[in-house]
Order: C-alpha cells, then structure tokens, then sequence
C-alpha cells in the first residue's frame, strides 16, 4: 500500500514539503482555494511529490442547494475552478462535500441539476468526483445510487465524530476512490484530525474495510499539527520533525495491516 499525507494548521507549506521528502513521502493533496496555489503547488513538485486529489471548496457548499440562483451558481462556479486546476496540473480527482452543518438542506431540484453539471464538466476535463461523507448519508446516497460517475472519498474522523452507527464502506466500498485518514475521540462534531491511534476509531476495522475493498489505494492522512483540546495545543510537546516521524509510523501501520489482510485472504 501507498502512503501519503496533507498536513493543515500551524506549519508552512514548505516545511511539510521538506519534511514529507525527508520521511519518504512522495504524495499528498492540496485545497483549491489554498493561497498562493500556483506557488504551492511548485513547491511540492520541487520536493518530489505529487498531488494526488485536490479538496474542493466546502465552506458555502448549501449553497448548491440554494434557491437563490446567484448563490447556487457563484458555489457552483468556485467547484467548476477545482476541476480547472485538476485538469490544469494533472491531478486525477476533486474531493467534494454534498452539504454541510446540520440540518441538511432538502434534496431539490436546483441543487441535483447544480451537481449534474459538475458530473459533466468534470468528466469532459478527465477528471474524477470523489463525494465525501459527512453528517448525512442520505444526501449522499442519493447521487452515488442514481449516477456512475462519482466515487466515494471515505473520511474515517468524519464517520467517527458526525455519524451514529453508519458505516458508509458497507455502501460504498466498491466505488472508494480516495481516503482522509485521520483520528478523534468520538465527541459529537468535534473533527479533531488526531494522528491514527491517537484517538478512539478502530483502525483494525479501518483496514479490515480498505483490504476487503479491492482497491489499490494511498492511506492518505488528512492531519492538523494545531489540533487543540481543552484548549491546549494535542502535539504542542513534540517537534514538527517528530510530529511528522509519528504521522508516517501511523500511515505504515495501516498500510502493512492491510497488505497483511489482503494476503491472507
């Protein structure tokens, strides 16, 4: 198994370049509104590595949603940009939420036809969808039942802290097409981005559920080195250095228990 790695928070872009090049680390994945993209992404291609998916813009995403047409359409175009930069720079997948916050907005017609247009514009550019779960399985189901284009992005802090007893891999294991690999402590709607085995999720599980999967897949991290609770800095006693040596142990781990398990099978 591949491993990779995006680290948000208190750390410079290129500092993670370094240190991921200096670990061994040869991919990653970026956000479409990160500042100063273009000067990121070369950064990352001086250091060796690649992205492999590319986040979409999340903040606003209701808005896809929305009756009101200059909304729908201004969030639709922010998702149209992070197929651009995907086809521009060669990364084969935009990673994209379905909604955000509680409640979920209704199902209608506006926000299907907004996401029926972003299907076909992604897939004239040669580039992939990966819909991400987050609060709600029904929004998501939606579009994963009624369209083949999409694959699944499975993010397991999100099933851990959003979701009661939902294991979406039981639905979409056979169109996984990306992974956000992190950790929490199972509070309700508290997305800690922990290292692996920092928190509660059971990663046995984790990698019961890739390995059976079939695919051939990177355990990508999606990690924060500014991760607090009770207000207290979680990492705030260990180097970036050392930060990024337990990160990389943790990614090995589940990627050498799901080379295990494929083998036994």
């Amino acid at each position: 198994m591949k491993i990779g790695m995006s680290i948000f928070g208190e750390i410079s872009h290129e500092k993670v370049a370094s240190l991921l090049k200096k670990n061994g680390i040869d991919r990653s994945f970026i956000g479409s509104e990160t500042e100063d993209f273009d000067g990121v992404m070369k950064i990352f291609a001086e250091n060796g590595i690649t992205m492999e998916t590319l986040h979409a813009p999340f903040q606003g995403i209701n808005g896809m949603w929305s009756d009101d047409d200059a909304m729908g359409n201004a969030m639709l175009v922010r998702l149209f940009d992070s197929v651009d930069k995907c086809a521009k720079y060669g990364i084969p997948t935009t990673i994209v939420h379905v909604s955000s916050g509680r409640p979920m907005p209704e199902i209608n017609q506006k926000g299907i036809e907004r996401y029926e247009k972003l299907f076909c514009y992604a897939k004239e550019k040669g580039v992939k969808v990966a819909l991400e779960n987050l609060r709600y399985l029904e929004n998501l189901k939606y579009f994963m039942d009624r369209y083949d284009f999409p694959v699944f992005c499975w993010d397991t802090g999100h099933e851990n802290c959003y979701t009661d007893n939902i294991n979406h891999m039981e639905y979409f294991a056979d169109r996984l097409g990306a992974l956000h690999i992190h950790d929490n402590r199972g509070i309700k709607d508290v997305d800690d981005h922990l290292l692996p085995y920092d928190g509660n999720i059971d990663f046995e599980a984790v990698a019961k559920h890739i390995a059976t999967s079939g695919k051939d897949i990177t355990i990508m991290l999606e990690i924060c080195r500014s991760t607090k609770t009770d207000g207290k800095p979680f990492y705030g006693d260990i180097s970036d250095e050392e930060y990024v040596e337990r990160a990389v142990s943790a990614a090995k781990k589940i990627a050498a228990r799901v080379d295990e398990l494929r083998e036994k099978a």
